[in-house]
């Protein structure tokens, strides 16, 4: 056999013109983020995840209500509220709700004032801030530091079982940290603060009051901002949903879904 008679004919498709492509290159540039993507496949997840976080018929009242405000912050929760404006792809992956604190080591406000303790006692908890004040500067005038000029903080805050109680921070370099007199973000109300190491001073007679203390090595961490003042502000409201399989994202959701029910935010 020849040469000529072992060839192949190979055909090839027709190219499609030019417009074609550019038009598919904008459809694909205009298609949304799958982390902002309002389609079944987000409302299907919300479905497992409130079908898997509701609780057996045994479970006590306090259980039932607890999963129940979580479940309501999943079906509540719109993803133009998450976004606060439009996001890049990355600037989406990057507001993953990613809380570094162990719930084993947080102290409820409400064990404290049923137990009826008294006394003080250094703890880490999960709060939401209802007021804040300050910080403001202040000259002594009396004592040994008098003319020394100090600064205070003070701030209200509860829980998601509605223990309400104060922190007074007059160490000057926590109050203007925390306070937003530095570099670092203010606090501000709404904010759900995750604090660690700070003094609690119980009676039942009075509210409890927290102190933070630079020699305690006091932290306040914003996890979440439930009233946004700023567009930037949005990179302080991961989208909760995404990590809601973490038992740390739940307790963050919860906390802000009371505050949402008790300043009357709609929940879109």
């Amino acid at each position: 056999m020849s040469l000529r008679e072992q060839t192949t004919l190979i055909s090839w498709p027709p190219s499609r013109p030019v417009g074609d492509e550019l038009d598919e290159s904008k459809d694909s540039f205009n298609s949304p983020s799958f982390l902002l993507d309002t389609s079944s496949s987000l409302d299907s997840n919300s479905s497992l995840l409130r079908r898997g976080s509701e609780p057996p018929q045994t479970s006590p009242p306090e259980t039932q209500a607890s999963a129940e405000s979580q479940s309501r912050f999943l079906e509540t929760q719109d993803p133009e509220s998450q976004s606060f404006g439009n996001y890049s792809d990355a600037s989406s992956i990057a507001r993953f709700p990613s809380f570094h604190f162990n719930l084993h080591t947080l102290t409820s406000l409400s064990s404290l004032v049923e137990r009826k303790f008294k006394g003080s006692v250094k703890i880490s908890c999960l709060l939401a801030v209802l007021e804040v004040e300050g910080p403001d500067t202040i000259r002594i005038k009396n004592g040994a530091e008098a003319g020394k000029e100090v600064s205070i903080l003070k701030i209200v805050l509860g829980d998601e079982e509605g223990t309400v109680c104060k922190l007074t921070a007059s160490w000057r370099e926590i109050a203007e940290d925390w306070g937003g007199a530095g570099k670092a973000v203010a606090t501000k109300r709404g904010d759900i603060v995750y604090l660690e190491n700070v003094m609690a001073s119980c009676d039942p007679a009075t509210s409890i009051t927290l102190s933070p203390s630079p020699y305690l090595k006091s932290v306040l961490t914003i996890c979440y901002r439930s009233m946004p003042y700023s567009h930037e502000d949005g990179r302080m409201r991961p989208d909760l949903r995404l990590g809601f399989s973490d038992p740390a994202v739940r307790k963050v959701a919860a906390v802000v879904s009371w505050f949402e029910d008790l300043a009357g935010l709609e929940q879109i």
